[in-house]
């Protein structure tokens, strides 16, 4: 049987809600910055994504080394799970928040119209006094992120990178800071797996518990899935 989750463990879990664009794919990069960041090209979807693998391998030592688990929290919804994940080269696979209609990120600037902002609630209501860190771009909208600031404070730690450059070191700092590491011979109880540059750093403070349940929304089938809008545009910028 499975050890029962201490009160000292359940204290120090901490979930990420991960973005896909402006997190992990920044496109365009342009080519010099693109090869000294160490950048590689993958193709999702039809859509041409710029990453960096070492993002991605930082993300995974994180779930293994420190009290967290990821879950996809993205406009590309169940597609985190089919295109992202294999394209990127994660070798984990984590649970998805599914997008529940087509408004994608157009109600950022409104905590109370955003989509992800929902989700975010919906989850601190149903896990309390657990603690999160969300990253995503469009948190450096200011009415958002201040009544996140203002409602969840210790709880929440918000990561908003610039668009352009993505997650970078900077951003792991302040989640290692925030998080706890994990003893060398402690087994993981919890998890559940399912089947750099210049950024505006997040404030406040984070938030988690175990593994969060992907049953809500349309089916893979019917998800309104994809990238931010703001890809698809830039892409058509950049082949005319």
């Amino acid at each position: 049987m499975t050890e029962p989750v201490s009160e000292r463990r359940r204290a120090r879990h901490v979930t990420v809600f991960l973005d896909v664009d402006g997190v992990l794919n920044s496109f365009p990069v342009p080519r010099r910055r693109f090869f000294l960041e160490g950048r590689r090209k993958a193709r999702a979807w039809n859509f041409e994504l710029h990453f960096r693998p070492k993002v991605v391998k930082w993300l995974e030592k994180l779930a293994r080394t420190r009290f967290v688990d990821i879950v996809w929290l993205s406009t590309w919804s169940y597609r985190c799970s089919t295109e992202i994940e294999p394209k990127l080269g994660f070798t984990g696979h984590y649970e998805v928040l599914p997008m529940p209609d087509d408004t994608f990120n157009r109600y950022a600037g409104d905590p109370h119209r955003w989509w992800k902002a929902r989700a975010v609630e919906d989850w601190m209501a149903s896990h309390p006094g657990d603690r999160i860190v969300w990253i995503d771009d469009d948190l450096a909208a200011p009415v958002t992120r201040a009544y996140f600031a203002d409602t969840y404070q210790n709880r929440l730690l918000m990561i908003a990178p610039r668009f352009v450059y993505g997650l970078g070191e900077e951003h792991f700092r302040q989640i290692h800071d925030f998080t706890y590491p994990r003893p060398a011979d402690t087994p993981r109880v919890d998890a559940e797996p399912m089947t750099g540059p210049p950024a505006a750093a997040g404030s406040s403070a984070a938030g988690s518990t175990a593994a969060c349940s992907a049953t809500h929304g349309p089916s893979l089938a019917e998800a309104p899935a994809g990238p931010d809008p703001r890809v698809a545009s830039r892409q058509g910028e950049s082949r005319t």
